[in-house]
């Protein structure tokens, strides 16, 4: 499956699938004097909602670095408060 299908088949532009890629290809690059990278990339878990329905976003939060974060009605606090923090971390 190429890129630009699998992003239509989940409804992520191709353009964002193509910049994850790219940070993903560098992540842990060494700097040029056999040092790894100040940010490496961090993952986190989280957790698949049960039978929620998709409702709109009533809150949304830009980092600086510029991410986007929706927040739907309801939203877990703990999850969320997990995404932040890792947001505040690597960016």
């Amino acid at each position: 499956m190429t890129l630009r299908e699998f992003g239509e088949r989940q409804g992520i532009a191709l353009s964002t699938l193509t910049w994850w890629r790219r940070v993903f290809r560098h992540a842990g690059d060494e700097d040029g004097n056999g040092v790894a990278a100040e940010n490496p990339v961090v993952f986190t878990e989280v957790p698949a909602p049960a039978n929620v329905p998709r409702t709109a976003a009533v809150l949304e939060i830009v980092a600086p670095s510029g991410h986007l974060v929706r927040v739907p009605a309801g939203a877990d606090s703990d999850t969320l408060q997990r995404v932040l923090r890792v947001l505040q971390t690597t960016c």
